[in-house]
Parts: structure tokens; C-alpha cells; sequence
């Protein structure tokens, strides 16, 4: 390790500053006249673009934080720490301590071109363990770990993460870091503690080095990565609620999920539309959506054939995001409506969209919501003798049950549809070769059995 004074003993020093922070430059130079500081030009929020970010594969379209808090400046200051790393490795250097613009030392660490005592010790300590990333401090002043020394602690996952405003790390480690970082998917200090399990991660046990924002309340703070215009509203997530909860504003995320696993505890905010939304109904573009006329003529259609007067119960096979559930409930026809869901399987649309089928039942809860009370989700075939209508999705192009399916209900039930006609054409001919089939405008199709 490098004993350089200037630099408390690491190779270089690296300060992270907006140049329209002189100010802080300053008080920092004024502050520690004996360090020797490399300033890195941080990257202004203000300037970036999320969906520019997102194209340019610098930001992940799903964003993890513990506290589901984000805006523009979190992103800004994670690529600031990236362009830090990226001068680090062009620099060569063994080891270089990382520090934000807004810190302070308690303790002097060193007057008159020596180190103090107790930086000395803690120095020492720091030699006598292998390690790849050191943290001086985090926002807390005491962290919680497992103790190793009389200055060290092995922190724990997730309850010390915040703050990445004074860490070491060696030359492989930078790499480590540079390399992992794009496309964000956490702030800098929440993705360094992903190396927590992974990596040799120490913690002073009493923070060092910490941000002058920790001492005072919140809404006080002069911070450039939360506190600024993108948290004017009621919300502090770029997301704002009304009194009922509900969403009124977006400016970044357009809508959360509730944490996948209940260890790491991180809500994924979300920055683009839903991934179902693409499937039948908002499928973009600017030409006529025949899946839209298409469903809607297929109910006007079986509205003619079935009594009004009378009470009329459905199946819909394979509904996966209840798109035609929507409108099968919208219709008014149908007093229940079966679903045959296994919400399990390999899905190409699953797959393709990078959808779990957790997500999938969610989008098949939010599409059919208002319908709640008159839809049953169901896992298999049922016996039901007086379904009025059957549709089956035809799925994956998946024909290996499509025969037996038609088979099952083509003797009690009114009418037979489904789903991709040009597909399962030569088996719904051959179960139906002697009833008339109709032909919809979105491929979908309907076969009269009484």
C-alpha cells in the first residue's frame, strides 16, 4: 500500500463533483489543504434523458432500491462513480479511495505531512487483512457487522448499504466494478453491497469519512442525487399518489412491484410501460387493430345466437393476460366465466418479454378486476354440462392438446371458438367437418354446434 500522506495512504484520491458545485470543490480543498484530491466531473442530472439512457443501454428498464427511491440524480451519480472507476483503470493505479464532493473526516488523519495516531492504527489494520473493497464509512456513524478488529467489521447484506461517499477499492476490484455496472439497475451505493456475499467487503466499524447531509434532517439537505426538482410533488420515488393511493403523476417510473424476495427486500421500479400491454390490445403501430374488431364482432356475433333471457356460463382456455377476458366480462353475456390457468410452463411471450408468470397473474388480476365476482380460475377440464360458450387460446402454437380439447365439449356445449385459425385449421375442420365455421378479423373463429 502506498503511504503517501496526500493521498491517506492509497494510491490516488478520487473526489466525484458537478462543475456547477464549485462551492464544494472548494470547501473541500480549503478543508484538507494536505490531500491531494482528483476531481472526476460528475455527471449532471439535469442533462440526462431517461429514455436516451435507456437506449443507450446505460440504465436498466427495472430499477432495485431498498426504499423504491429514485430520480435522475441517482442515475447521474452512478455513472459519475462508473467515470470514476473508467479514470481509475486509465491511471493505473494498485488501489484509489473513491470520495462524493459533500464528506468530512472525523478525524484529521493527518497535520503536518503525518499521519494521527489513530489513523495510524486504523492504517495498520487495514494492512494486516486481504480485502477488496474498504469502506471509511457509510451514512450511519456506527455499522453493524461481524467485528474483526479494533477498527474493521465484515458488514452484513443490506444493513449497511447506504452510502458510497468514501470506499477503497483494489485495481481488480475497479475493473470488477466498471465492468458490472451498465445498464443500471442500482444506485452506487446499493450496487456495492451486492459484493457484500460475493467479495471481501470490509466496514470501519465507526465511520471515518461521512456526508455533511448526514447530520441534518432530510428536507434540509443539500443533496444533487435526491433532493432536487423530481421531488417537488407529494411522492419521493418519481412516482406520485393522491389521497386514495392512487397514481397521478409520473415522472420516471410508471409503476412498482413488490419485492420478489423477501431477503434482499427491493422494490423494482419500473420505467416503461407494463410488458403485457403489448400483447393483443395496445399492440403499437399505426394500422387498425383487428384484434380489437376482431373479439368485438366475435361477441357481437354469439350475442345473436344465445337468448338473452336466459343464463349463459363460459370456459375460456389458456386466457394468460385475460386480454379477450376483459371483453368476454365486458360483453354482459356471460354470467361466470371458467379459466383454465396454470400460470406455469415454458411461454414464448413469457420468455421473449422477459415476463415471469407472476407476472402474468398479475396482468390477468389487473385486466380482469371489475369482473372479479363472475370469473373462476380453474386448472382443469370441467364437467360443467351447460356452458353456453368455449373459446381456447391457441397458444405457442402449441396443437398438442387442441383435438382433445375441441373433442371434450363439442357435444353439450352451444358454441366452440378460439384463437390463431390459420394454425389449428386442420384440426378444428376435422373436429368440426360437418358444423360451419366463421372466420373473424383478428384469425379468430367460432363454430356453430346447436
Amino acid at each position: 500500500m502506498n503511504l503517501k500522506h496526500s493521498t491517506l495512504g492509497f494510491d490516488k484520491i478520487y473526489v466525484i463533483n458537478l462543475k456547477r458545485r464549485l462551492d464544494r470543490k472548494l470547501s473541500l480543498i480549503e478543508k484538507y489543504p494536505d490531500l491531494d484530491f482528483t476531481f472526476i466531473e460528475a455527471i449532471d442530472g439535469k442533462e440526462l434523458k431517461i429514455q436516451d439512457l435507456i437506449n443507450d443501454k446505460k440504465l436498466n428498464t427495472s430499477f432495485f432500491d431498498p426504499h423504491g427511491m429514485v430520480t435522475m440524480g441517482v442515475f447521474a451519480c452512478g455513472l459519475s462513480h462508473k467515470k470514476a472507476w473508467d479514470q481509475a483503470l486509465k491511471d493505473g493505479v494498485e488501489n484509489a479511495l473513491f470520495l462524493e464532493d459533500d464528506i468530512f473526516l472525523y478525524d484529521e488523519c493527518v497535520v503536518k505531512d503525518k499521519f494521527t495516531d489513530k489513523y495510524k492504527d486504523i492504517l495498520q489494520e487495514i494492512q494486516s487483512y486481504n480485502w477488496d473493497l474498504l469502506h471509511l464509512g457509510k451514512k450511519r456513524l456506527h455499522n453493524i457487522g461481524m467485528d474483526i478488529g479494533k477498527y474493521l467489521t465484515l458488514p452484513r447484506f443490506n444493513n449497511n448499504y447506504e452510502g458510497a461517499h468514501a470506499y477503497v477499492a483494489h485495481k481488480k476490484m475497479i475493473k470488477t466494478l466498471s465492468d458490472n455496472y451498465l445498464p443500471i439497475k442500482f444506485a452506487a451505493d446499493v450496487y456495492l453491497e451486492q459484493y457484500v456475499n460475493t467479495h471481501n467487503v470490509l466496514t470501519l466499524k465507526e465511520s471515518l469519512i461521512q456526508q455533511v447531509n448526514d447530520l441534518i434532517l432530510n428536507q434540509n439537505a443539500d443533496s444533487d442525487t435526491y433532493y432536487n426538482d423530481y421531488r417537488k410533488s407529494d411522492g419521493d420515488v418519481a412516482l406520485s399518489f393522491d389521497e386514495q393511493g392512487k397514481v397521478y403523476n409520473h415522472k420516471l417510473v410508471k409503476y412498482l412491484k413488490h419485492p420478489k424476495d423477501i431477503i434482499d427486500r427491493y422494490v423494482e421500479l419500473v420505467f416503461d410501460l407494463p410488458k403485457f400491454g403489448i400483447q393483443k390490445f395496445n399492440p403499437g403501430g399505426s394500422k387498425i387493430n383487428n384484434n380489437f374488431f376482431g373479439i368485438s364482432d366475435l361477441l357481437n356475433f354469439i350475442s345473436t345466437k344465445l337468448n338473452e333471457n336466459e343464463e349463459h356460463r363460459m370456459l375460456e382456455i389458456n386466457p394468460h393476460t385475460g386480454e379477450n377476458t376483459f371483453f368476454f366480462g365486458c360483453s354482459n353475456i356471460f354470467s361466470y366465466i371458467y379459466c383454465i390457468q396454470k400460470f406455469q410452463g415454458k411461454d414464448k411471450f413469457n420468455i421473449d418479454n422477459n415476463l415471469t408468470w407472476k407476472d402474468i397473474s398479475s396482468a390477468f388480476n389487473n385486466n380482469t378486476y371489475f369482473f372479479k365476482n363472475k370469473i373462476g380460475i380453474i386448472k382443469n377440464n370441467i364437467k360443467d354440462q351447460n356452458l353456453s360458450f368455449v373459446y381456447y387460446n391457441l397458444r405457442n402454437h402449441d396443437l398438442s392438446n387442441l383435438k382433445s380439447n375441441l373433442t371434450l365439449y363439442s357435444t353439450n356445449t352451444k358454441l366452440i371458438g378460439g384463437s390463431n385459425y390459420s394454425i389449428g385449421k386442420e384440426t378444428i375442420n376435422e373436429v368440426f367437418s360437418d358444423k360451419d365455421i366463421k372466420v373473424f378479423k383478428d384469425n379468430s373463429w367460432l363454430a356453430l354446434i346447436k
